[in-house]
């Protein structure tokens, strides 16, 4: 077979070029550091490696979560230590002021202020901010969700949860902004059919303040049948309850806690109530429990309500009713009798509650309930709480909140109970911070807990993304010492052709001229 000089020129030329080519493209991905520039030179790798980049991508936005949850977690944390603390120094003053004797001339209001200002740094506290978010504001960005009332003489009376007292619901969700927030730490986000996320999926980066210290008061809606001597103001100071027995409720007034006092309020409450029969007035003992002669019952009602019996016929009143989860400011005007006034104060409740899912009823004794049924057909009751509204007359009214739910709140009760000198009130508030205490304890160590469990995650995603970069750099980039070899081959073989070329390129006239 003849091979013409052409042919070896032609295959002289194609090996020359190729090995330029591969010895370019290897010289290339040495000094990239990739095993490929474009998609097309490696399909199959790059789909593969963009794959792993998005799964990078992911790990990474979920570790920035995980760093944002730390540190949301940690300051919630480090803040209710902190209130810890200052509950434990608030049971201290008031155990130190209810011990106290006038021979040691105690001043009972340098205490009362101490715990005044107690309660003002726990509300500091409760309004840390992180990042211009507030840690305890539940979804709410306000720099303050938690604010302070005074009355006319400057002291702090009233604990507020973004503008609504801490003893109006009893459900932290009923308060503005009491929706969870959650963050996506990458443990597999499920969002139901209505637009809901599974709180098991995610994890919460908010926290209800109202939830955290408390809400509501203690016995609303119940029938006590004992009136408890340290929830009454001692010495000279006015007490009010209301009693029910007979199938009437009335409001009794006196002074002091002395349960002769007592029983001469009841008996001339029911006397002017038209009920005569000593054996249908009750009768309380030395421990404060009620009897009847006639073997009936007879309680405490610590039902909210308004004393119809003090208004004044055809005067306009005005008050704040919070109930179902809102409040609505409720004007009424009084009418001849107790019944007439009771109707017109309905009619003013089914009006303004008439889009709520609950509308709270009066009775003509003045006690405001919420009952309605639930999905089993039974009679439950909510709470409703009554407030003082920012204009109009207030009329005579009492929530039954002997005690808050709230310790911020008990902590500004006890400074009141130590101004009026009510020590007996003051002292059955120990046993309510004591058992906050407890319970703040218990929230310090769910944190803890959580944080337990973003350290876990954070962990986890450490791992995750050093395997995640150990095959990206399988998948893209280049092994420097196989393709340094590769590349001293060619560059070899590009030398002995470039050698070659004297033997097999024709020589031209130009090599004769020199």
């Amino acid at each position: 077979m003849r091979i013409t000089n052409s042919t070896l020129l032609r295959n002289y030329d194609r090996n020359l070029k190729r090995l330029s080519t591969e010895k370019y493209a290897s010289e290339n991905k040495i000094y990239s550091g990739r095993q490929y520039t474009r998609a097309s030179q490696s399909p199959l790798k790059a789909s593969k490696a963009l794959t792993v980049r998005k799964q990078l991508w992911h790990t990474e936005q979920y570790q920035d979560n995980l760093k944002v949850a730390d540190k949301f977690y940690t300051e919630a944390e480090t803040s209710l230590l902190q209130v810890s603390e200052q509950l434990a120094s608030v049971r201290e003053t008031i155990i130190y002021a209810c011990n106290s004797t006038k021979e040691k001339a105690t001043d009972i209001n340098i205490l009362a202020e101490q715990l005044e200002t107690k309660a003002k740094e726990m509300c500091s506290i409760f309004n840390t901010n992180s990042a211009e978010r507030a840690i305890f504001g539940g979804e709410s960005n306000a720099a303050e969700p938690f604010t302070i009332e005074y009355d006319d003489d400057g002291k702090a009376t009233k604990i507020l949860y973004h503008g609504v007292p801490v003893n109006a619901y009893s459900n932290e969700n009923d308060f503005p902004y009491s929706n969870d927030v959650y963050i996506d730490v990458g443990i597999g986000m499920v969002i139901s059919d209505n637009q809901e996320v599974d709180p098991q999926s995610m994890l919460k980066i908010s926290f209800n303040g109202a939830g955290v210290s408390g809400c509501g008061f203690e016995g609303s809606g119940k029938k006590l049948s004992t009136l408890r001597p340290d929830s009454l103001r001692s010495g000279e100071n006015d007490n009010t309850v209301r009693i029910t027995a007979g199938g009437k409720t009335v409001t009794v007034k006196f002074k002091g806690n002395k349960t002769n006092d007592i029983q001469t309020a009841i008996t001339n409450a029911f006397n002017n109530a038209g009920v005569t029969d000593p054996d249908k007035i009750p009768t309380i003992n030395e421990k404060g429990e009620l009897t009847m002669g006639d073997g009936s019952g007879a309680y405490v009602s610590e039902t909210p309500s308004i004393n119809l019996d003090q208004l004044k016929d055809g005067q306009i009143y005005t008050v704040d009713i919070y109930a179902s989860g809102t409040k609505k400011t409720i004007t009424f005007t009084a009418g001849a009798d107790t019944a007439a006034t009771a109707a017109n104060v309905q009619a003013k409740l089914d009006e303004a509650f008439k889009y709520e899912k609950h509308t709270p009823t009066i009775d003509d004794d003045g006690n405001i309930k919420l009952e309605y049924l639930n999905a089993k057909g039974e009679t439950v009751s909510g709470q409703v709480y009554i407030a003082k509204s920012a204009t109009g007359i207030v009329p005579d009214y009492k929530n039954g909140d002997t005690y808050s739910n709230n310790y911020l709140q008990v902590t500004l009760d006890a400074a009141a109970a130590l101004r009026r000198g009510d020590i007996d009130y003051a002292n059955a508030c120990i046993d309510r911070i004591v058992s906050s205490s407890e319970n703040l304890l218990v929230e310090i160590a769910d944190l803890g807990n959580s944080e337990e469990y973003i350290e876990f995650n954070q962990t986890r995603f450490d791992t995750r993304t050093l395997n995640l970069k150990e095959r990206q750099k399988d998948l893209e980039a280049t092994n420097l010492e196989s393709e340094i070899t590769r590349m001293k081959t060619y560059e070899a073989l590009y030398n002995a052709c470039l050698q070659m070329s004297s033997s097999i390129v024709p020589n031209s006239i130009f090599n004769y001229i020199r």
